[in-house]
């Protein structure tokens, strides 16, 4: 699986995280010797300062840094100031059948065995994901509230333990994601009720003409500034964006009505069977008919 060239869409369908230690680790002082890991790390510098060496960069993580330690990168805890607190967890993001036997490494590169670098995981949220080695990110203290719960679950592991800690790990990294993005776009952030307003007002009005000055006055933007920040948001533009929404709609009433094509392309806001099925198409990849088939309730 590791050697196949898989798009970020697929890396996505195939997220399957497991929690493979969880600490709400204080200490007075912190200094750890250079060593590699085989899975990730995330830690979240709560209080205090730690001097962190990845690989060749140094830097000093200060609260509120989230530090993702990357498989089979190089790093070392040189020194720190005050008292540390680091909650962070050690985890695979994708299912790995030697989950179990994956044990917490302490030792350098040239110190392991060829039987455990073999352990080492692909660099996935590096790579694919563009995830730094240092984040900070405005939306940091959502990330520590949703790691303590991780560590939480850790410590009683109920039955409910299993699927919690996939779920909430998958969170942290939609959470790193959205704060990446917010730091690279802050522009988006300073417009995203605009744009909630906006986009409300099509789904709202999906099945009539929604002229482009209509929404940019909702937006409270000119034309060019509403169609620019939508598509850097939604990565649609307005037009495109209905169009979706129109099909959704359309597949909902195909697969749960006894209504005729031509009653549906009305109800969604197209004069025409012929428009309708030519945009069906264009999204779906198959005809409107050929989806009634095999998605329709059965009578």
């Amino acid at each position: 699986m590791d050697n196949q060239p898989m798009t970020l869409q697929d890396l996505i369908h195939r997220l399957s995280p497991n929690v493979r230690r969880a600490w709400n680790h204080r200490v007075d002082e912190m200094t750890l010797a250079p060593r590699i890991i085989f899975d990730y790390e995330l830690l979240y510098m709560e209080k205090g300062e730690l001097t962190i060496r990845v690989e060749n960069e140094t830097f000093v993580a200060e609260p509120g840094d989230i530090l993702l330690f990357k498989p089979g990168l190089e790093h070392a805890f040189v020194e720190s100031r005050g008292e540390c607190w680091m909650p962070h967890i050690h985890f695979d993001v994708l299912y790995y059948e030697d989950f179990e036997q994956v044990p917490i490494n302490f030792k350098n590169r040239s110190e392991c065995t060829e039987e455990e670098l073999a352990w080492l995981r692909p660099d996935i949220l590096g790579r694919a994901f563009g995830f730094p080695n240092v984040l900070r990110i405005g939306n940091h203290a959502e990330v520590h509230k949703t790691l303590m719960q991780i560590i939480h679950a850790y410590e009683r592991r109920d039955a409910d333990y299993p699927l919690m800690q996939k779920s909430l790990v998958l969170r942290i990294l939609y959470l790193l994601q959205k704060g990446l993005k917010a730091n690279d776009n802050a522009h988006l952030v300073m417009h995203q009720r605009a744009m909630e307003r906006a986009v409300t007002y099509i789904m709202e009005h999906y099945n009539e003409t929604v002229p482009l000055e209509t929404l940019s006055k909702i937006a409270c933007l000119s034309l060019f500034h509403f169609s620019r920040i939508f598509k850097q948001t939604f990565d649609l533009t307005p037009h495109q964006f209905q169009i979706r929404y129109r099909i959704e709609k359309s597949k909902e009433l195909m697969m749960f009505n006894r209504l005729s094509l031509s009653t549906i392309a009305e109800k969604v806001g197209y004069s025409n069977v012929y428009s309708f099925s030519k945009a069906f198409k264009q999204t779906e990849g198959m005809s409107p008919r050929q989806f009634m088939r095999t998605n329709s309730k059965s009578t």
